[in-house]
């Protein structure tokens, strides 16, 4: 049984909510001050969508495997506060780059510095709910990721209007660094797989062991790619809808964070808390449900918000924009709950980190990357209209074909959830 009270299993998913706030206002921050990094550094989209995609996602990605495996092996508490303390001082150190490479290394070091968080938090979190409330836990934990945004587009435009882009990178950076002093001196390593009894052997299996065993497991297969391609989808939207409104629209850093902020911030925070609870809930009778809403979700918010981009005044874009924003986020508790329901008690750090090395250099990497390509072929002939046309193409493929994968998944997903429950 959990050694822990109902009083710290409260305050440790609260606090792990607000690591992700912090971990999402630093990571998106770039997006709403895009337009006016362009101007200042006299950039391509391509560089942008470096900046914002493959500079952060390649070592977000990367570094994610041997930090999960550490997590899985040293002190969670220590790991998360160095982690915290790492990618706040470099977004900080953002505000501070004078070209585009000195911009890169320092998203190189936010994303060093995020890959240790959800590997830990999964962990942390799920020595502490049993598996048949951690989709719920995980939805609120998900919460972060709209009031993340909504920080960072509402905080980070108003700031820009009056104080510079620069001025958002410190403002918005430097507070992390109290959080990581609290992670430190209040988190518990607490005792593992104590919550639901199971045998904890003390140290992780041997990596390669980890990686094939997590690879045969066909539910994990089918819904790491539902979410890569979702979170492929979520991420264009987030960086690149702020640039969309202001060349298309011609509106301000400020009015866009402004009119943005209630569809990131309340719209996902309603999608990621009922999509755990709702999907839970339907679990409960069929397992199914756990690959079956996210599909609903994320092929309905996909296939509307590609409207937006045929749309011709700034209301309606907003308005259209804001489904697949309340709807994307649906899908990250569920496939968090999913990863730690099928891991086991030393591998609940490296199932993620495995995870997140294909969602992130995919998802967050080389989508942003893409639609600044695609928006820098298409310039000559579509002047400043070419996010528009990118962004068309992008969205509603990517985000079907994640819909197909989710389907796929759930089929498989009461088969292998009790196959990792008598393993466990």
């Amino acid at each position: 049984m959990s050694e822990v009270s109902p009083a710290y299993r409260r305050y440790l998913l609260g606090l792990m909510l607000l690591c992700l706030i912090v971990n999402y206002v630093d990571r998106q921050l770039p997006a709403i001050l895009l337009p006016e990094i362009k101007k200042d550094m006299e950039l391509s989209d391509t560089q942008l969508g470096f900046i914002t995609g493959l500079a952060f996602a390649a070592f977000y990605a990367v570094v994610g495997i041997p930090l999960g495996r550490m997590i899985d092996v040293v002190s969670r508490r220590k790991m998360l506060a160095a982690c915290i303390a790492l990618w706040s001082a470099m977004t900080a150190a953002s505000g501070a780059a004078t070209n585009f490479a000195g911009l890169a290394v320092a998203r190189f070091g936010v994303g060093i510095g995020e890959a240790g968080l959800a590997p830990a938090a999964y962990s942390l979190l799920s020595d502490v709910y049993p598996p048949h409330k951690r989709a719920a836990a995980f939805g609120i934990y998900a919460a972060g990721v709209p009031f993340g945004l909504l920080i960072a587009f509402l905080g980070g435009g108003w700031i820009t209007d009056v104080f510079g882009w620069r001025m958002a990178f410190f403002a918005l950076g430097l507070p992390g660094l109290l959080l990581a002093a609290l992670v430190f001196f209040t988190v518990r390593d607490t005792p593992r797989g104590a919550v639901e009894g199971a045998v904890d052997a003390g140290k992780p299996p041997p990596f390669w062991t980890v990686f094939k065993t997590l690879f045969a497991i066909p539910s994990f297969r089918h819904c790491c790619l539902g979410t890569t391609f979702t979170g492929l989808v979520y991420t264009c939207i987030q960086t690149w809808v702020p640039s969309f409104l202001s060349r298309s629209f011609g509106m301000s850093t400020g009015e866009i964070g402004a009119w943005l902020a209630p569809a990131v911030g309340l719209g996902g925070l309603l999608g990621t808390i009922l999509g755990g609870a709702v999907a839970q809930k339907l679990a409960e009778k069929d397992q199914r449900w756990m690959g079956w809403v996210p599909m609903i979700a994320t092929g309905l918010g996909s296939l509307v918000g590609a409207l937006t981009f045929l749309a011709d005044d700034k209301l309606s874009a907003v308005l259209l924009i804001g489904v697949p924003l309340i709807l994307c986020p649906v899908h990250l508790p569920i496939y968090g709950a999913i990863l730690q329901n099928l891991a086991s008690v030393r591998t609940r750090g490296s199932f993620p980190a495995i995870s997140l090395f294909v969602a992130s250099l995919i998802g967050l990497g080389i989508g942003p990357q893409m639609v600044g390509v695609a928006s820098d072929l298409v310039r000559p002939v579509a002047g400043e209209e070419s996010l528009r046309y990118a962004l068309l193409l992008v969205v509603p493929f990517f985000g079907v074909w994640a819909a197909i994968h989710f389907y796929l998944g759930a089929k498989h997903i009461p088969a292998d959830f009790a196959k990792a429950k008598l393993a466990n």
